[in-house]
């Protein structure tokens, strides 16, 4: 369900800042009280009375709350999944390091630096096995610990200087607003504008319904107008649609899709972020239009269309630069860049294909890795990429298929950068859209000869496991300068030929009249 937001006027700021800190006192009670085994029904009745408010507010604080709690023990599963992640990564590298002593004792070499590497790794395994241990004893014990205002903000007050505090009053004052800073509101479509309390209509007019502990101060209601959304306004007004629901045997008015509120607090200022549940789209994609596949790297996206039988039609290339920038700079580059994908994709009416990821358990262990490497699968995005495009793709009616990415870098370097002049990252894309429209990939003619004989009872998937082997460890301009370094090997003058390629210590290039008899050409 996407979100939108939009500014507040001035005039309702001290009606939302009393309404942040009655629902936060609520919430921390509750947060409590639910940490102890007591049931929300029994917790829901004794706030109404301590509080003065209705059992509606007492539910909007309880969905709230509980979507936190929810999000906190979903975040403990991936954190326990990343330390074992970790630890077998440490292992893994232990290991390595045991085995390259023996062979430095061997050689009779100094053992001095890979041991205490392997003393400090094992320190290190130690403290991520003890947190392991105690995370899953959190989860077991199903209790929730949650610091409202953050555990960072909690922490400075115990360092002001180094936080910019000259005293802890400045602290305190900015701790209050962090932990006030927002209140939820959820939509219900029974009722009038699709929320029971803060009711937001299309002409942009808000209504928001004073709890009776505040009735004194503000009045039995607090409205402003001319709310108006930059984006997504064409979606808030089909959902408030007025419609009729029935209850019992009666019709009651209401709206299309229940619609929910938060309000957000941001530098001083009020923010409304709406809600809404998207109606089913019909889509505006379909097969028979063919599709972009979409190739995501480090530094770039490739893409390339093809059409219904597979054939280039076009393709492109977007740079761009993640290194050092913040989440949101890199939402914005990427929801640009996804921006043109979907334009490409609406032009022609066709699926977008991208590729089925999981990044988690190699980031987990990028100490283990090279700096380089390190630095490369830390910048990529890929989850990010994934949650946008759908998004988008969605709001754009076009159909998302994600399939598996197995040897398309190399398929599309044996088969389509020559044939096409493609770089790597275009011509791994196209095989990525000829295989969402269920097209296969068969060995191209150099392939069969370095593998021959082929088996056409065994998935095509098989040779190409192969044919990765063999094509290892070699650049790709040698690979297209006709440097790829084999061995032919004839058995009884057998016109049938398997090549090998040999390690990087043999020195014997592929030379022109056997890349002939292979079936190999020079591009």
């Amino acid at each position: 369900m996407p979100s939108f937001q939009t500014l507040l006027p001035f005039q309702i700021y001290s009606f939302l800042d009393e309404m942040a800190q009655l629902y936060s006192q609520i919430e921390r009670e509750m947060h409590l009280r639910l940490n102890k085994g007591e049931k929300i029904g029994q917790i829901e009745k004794s706030l109404q009375g301590k509080f003065q408010v209705d059992s509606t507010t007492v539910r909007n604080v309880y969905h709230n709350l509980k979507g936190k709690h929810q999000s906190i023990r979903e975040l403990q599963k991936t954190q326990a999944q990343d330390l074992k992640n970790t630890i077998t990564s440490i292992k893994k590298s232990i290991s390595q390091y045991e085995k390259r002593i023996k062979k430095r004792i061997k050689k009779q070499q100094s053992v001095k630096k890979e041991r205490f590497i392997i003393h400090q790794k094992k320190r290190r395994l130690a403290i991520k096995q003890a947190k392991l241990v105690k995370l899953n004893q959190r989860i077991k014990s199903n209790r929730i610990t949650l610091c409202f205002g953050t555990k960072k903000l909690f922490k400075a007050q115990y360092n002001l200087e180094a936080f910019g505090y000259t005293n802890h009053g400045e602290w305190l004052e900015d701790w209050k607003t962090a932990r006030n800073s927002n209140f939820l509101m959820v939509g219900a479509k029974t009722y009038n504008c699709g929320n029971q309390l803060c009711r937001l209509n299309s002409l942009g007019n808000l209504t928001i319904t004073v709890p009776p502990c505040l009735i004194k101060e503000f009045g039995s209601k607090v409205s402003c107008s001319e709310i108006k959304f930059r984006y997504g306004q064409e979606w808030i007004d089909i959902a408030l649609t007025p419609t009729k629901h029935q209850r019992g045997h009666s019709y009651r008015n209401g709206s299309l899709m229940p619609v929910t509120h938060r309000f957000v607090q941001r530098n001083s200022k009020w923010y409304l972020h709406t809600t809404v549940e998207l109606p089913d789209i019909p889509t505006i994609s379909h097969r028979n239009n063919g599709a972009v596949g979409v190739d995501l790297n480090v530094n770039n996206l490739a893409w390339a269309y093809c059409d219904s039988e597979g054939n280039l039609k076009d393709q492109a290339q977007i740079d761009f630069e993640l290194n050092n920038k913040s989440s949101g700079q890199v939402t914005h580059i990427l929801s640009l860049a996804i921006g043109q994908i979907i334009e490409v994709a609406t032009k022609y009416e066709c699926l977008i294909i991208i590729e089925q990821l999981d990044f988690s358990r190699k980031k987990a262990s990028l100490r283990e890795q090279g700096k380089r490497y390190a630095k490369m699968l830390s910048s990529f995005a890929y989850a990010k990429f994934c949650e946008l495009v759908h998004s988008k793709a969605k709001l754009a009616a076009i159909q998302v298929i994600e399939v598996n990415p197995a040897y398309s870098t190399l398929i599309g370097l044996t088969k389509y950068m020559s044939l096409y002049g493609l770089n790597s990252g275009t011509a791994a894309s196209l095989v990525l859209a000829r295989r969402g429209l269920r097209l296969s990939e068969r060995l191209s003619r150099a392939c069969n000869a370095l593998i021959s004989p082929v088996d056409d009872n065994k998935h095509v998937w098989t040779y190409w496991a192969r044919i990765s082997k063999l094509l290892k460890g070699c650049y790709r301009h040698s690979y297209f300068g006709m440097k790829v370094q084999v061995g032919v090997k004839l058995v009884n003058q057998n016109p049938d030929l398997e090549g090998k390629l040999k390690s990087k210590d043999d020195s014997t290039p592929l030379t022109l009249s056997d890349t002939s008899a292979l079936g190999i050409t020079s591009t």
